[in-house]
């Protein structure tokens, strides 16, 4: 049996360290002035027979009756086996470690106006999940030392504004947002015979446009929908939807429906979600949920040969388990994630064993303390 790295091989990188203290920093400046404040803890584990990934969250907030302030300092511990296809003779098997930190800033401003503004920022260092660590070994393994070549530093800078405006009181909402992401990723490479290594693209820049509304349609029923548009380098413009449905179906009774759905070019993919809960007390919930994904294949890099990923579809069911008291509140969920491809093309047979069928195990974990 594959032993999973023991969470004493965390380590914490300067950018977190920095986050949870600019987090302190803050809440102790303003907590003077604050009607109540938050700390939280939260965490997610996938596991599976080559892939072990920890993603965790420190957050504080701080709030009034006119605005909100809140930091999020992330830390994700990324593990992988990686096993190059059996095609890639001279491919040599790695076990790869990375870690990625991340720092978010977010301030709310007129939260009992009928007018309500968000501002947001912040960034990361490192790769943003674990098919970027296998794609950036497969072209090191090929390429390194060859001219032109150059090792990956995957990072990125994230800005965002919005504004809410309550056109009824308690149950009608219509906002808009637009936001910025800098993105430095690890690129692919492709070489032809009597001419230079060609690198592709390691850096790309998205806006999206957001339309958003919510309902309370009645004292039992919510619904919120989203729309944008996403414009990013060398790509298509994507158009995403998301309809979200809350429903009180009895006293101790709860359901949640969403459909999402985007467009980009020929890509499509489509998202569903279900999840049911019962109550006690209004104090502990359990529940059960389940989440259905499916796409036709997405381009991974538009100008190079990037082991494009072929058409997936996945499906997650949890059992949930949470307790909200007058202070204290957590959470946890643990299910199956199933992640099934298509079968490999002529252009995707080189990265079989990265876009293989896998079954994970997935758990998370919340803890949040209100002052």
């Amino acid at each position: 049996m594959r032993q999973h790295p023991p969470l004493r091989h965390l380590r914490i990188p300067d950018g977190v360290a920095c986050g949870w203290l600019a987090a302190a920093l803050i809440l102790t400046t303003i907590r003077a002035a604050a009607e109540n404040s938050l700390v939280g803890l939260s965490s997610e584990m996938q596991v599976a027979s080559d892939v072990w990934l920890l993603d965790s969250e420190l957050n504080a907030r701080w709030r009034n009756s006119q605005r909100e302030v809140s930091v999020v300092a992330g830390l994700a511990d990324l593990h992988l086996d990686y096993v190059p296809s059996p095609w890639d003779l001279t491919a040599t098997f790695q076990k790869l470690e990375a870690s990625r930190n991340s720092e978010q800033v977010t301030w709310r401003e007129g939260l009992i106006t009928p007018w309500r503004w968000t501002v947001s920022g912040g960034g990361y260092v490192g790769y943003t999940d674990y098919r970027s660590m296998w794609l950036n070994e497969y072209y090191r393994q090929i390429f390194s030392g060859v001219p032109g070549y150059r090792e990956a530093n995957p990072r990125g800078l994230n800005a965002s504004l919005g504004t809410t405006y309550e056109y009824l009181p308690m149950s009608g909402l219509i906002s808009c947002s637009v936001g910025w992401n800098s993105d430095e990723v690890a690129p692919a490479y492709d070489k032809l015979i009597g001419v230079p290594l060609q690198r592709g693209l390691s850096h790309y820049e998205t806006w999206r446009f957001g339309l958003g509304s919510e309902h309370v349609l009645n004292p039992s029923l919510r619904f919120k929908q989203d729309t944008a548009a996403i414009l990013t380098t060398k790509r298509a413009c994507r158009y995403t939807y998301r309809g979200d449905a809350l429903w009180s179906i009895t006293d101790s009774w709860a359901t949640r429906v969403y459909l999402e759905g985007s467009l980009e070019g020929k890509f499509e993919s489509a998202a569903a979600s279900v999840a049911l809960e019962h109550d006690w007390n209004a104090r502990w919930f359990a529940g059960i949920s389940t989440r259905a994904y499916r796409d036709n294949g997405q381009i991974v890099d538009p100008s190079i040969v990037s082991g494009d990923a072929p058409p997936s579809e996945t499906l997650l069911m949890q059992l949930t388990l949470r307790y909200a008291g007058a202070n204290a509140s957590w959470r946890l969920a643990v299910g199956p994630y199933l992640t099934r491809y298509a079968a490999p093309t002529a252009k995707t047979l080189r990265f079989t064993t990265l876009y293989r069928d896998r079954d994970w195990l997935c758990a998370q974990a919340a803890f949040a303390w209100q002052f």
